[in-house]
């Protein structure tokens, strides 16, 4: 299954689950308020959009994706991706069915003592999307890794040009008799 695929029905459990939350039938809106799953929509959305996971053609994640040479590793992220998906909109329609206090057998492992089975979904569906983010960080050509390169690349260049600070600091101390304390 693609990524692009596997993400829009997603999106759409989503949005299903935030109109869901306004209706009166939500009646957990002490456990996980609507702006919570707000904000992890908005993560998810982030995340598409940082790795091009709605984009077609040659933008696409899942052309990025789609044969990388030598890279066992991005075959794994490309086989991962759509599972986690899947498995964001299972629980999010989990919600919707009302009937959550069954799924806590099916995710068990994923609870952290949640006070009831809605927090505990609303923690995997956080906890997934985290490890889409994290994951965003391995594609090259993401804006995810672009900009963690690029802050690399600026932090060393800050490195550097503090080393050869360092270093004419001490060089002109050597050519001032050879102390930089200013004592005699």
């Amino acid at each position: 299954m693609s990524i692009r695929a596997a993400l829009t029905p997603c999106l759409e459990a989503f949005e299903n689950l935030i109109k869901y939350t306004e209706t009166t039938e939500y009646d957990k809106k002490d456990e996980v308020p609507k702006f919570s799953w707000t904000i992890q929509l908005d993560r998810l959305r982030n995340w598409a959009s940082n790795v091009g996971a709605l984009e077609l053609g040659n933008a696409s994640l899942d052309h990025l994706l789609r044969d990388p040479p030598r890279r066992a590793s991005l075959r794994q992220i490309r086989d991962l991706i759509p599972k986690i998906l899947g498995r964001i909109e299972k629980l999010l329609k989990e919600v919707t069915d009302d009937d959550v206090s069954d799924v806590e057998d099916d995710y068990e492992e994923l609870f952290d003592d949640p006070e009831t089975p809605l927090q505990g979904l609303f923690d995997c569906v956080q906890s997934h999307i985290g490890c889409l983010e994290q994951h965003a960080t391995l594609i090259p050509g993401s804006k995810t890794a672009d900009a963690l390169t690029r802050s690399s690349v600026m932090n060393n260049a800050m490195l550097t040009d503090a080393r050869q600070s360092a270093l004419a600091d001490v060089e002109s101390g050597d050519k001032n008799g050879g102390s930089t304390t200013g004592g005699s």
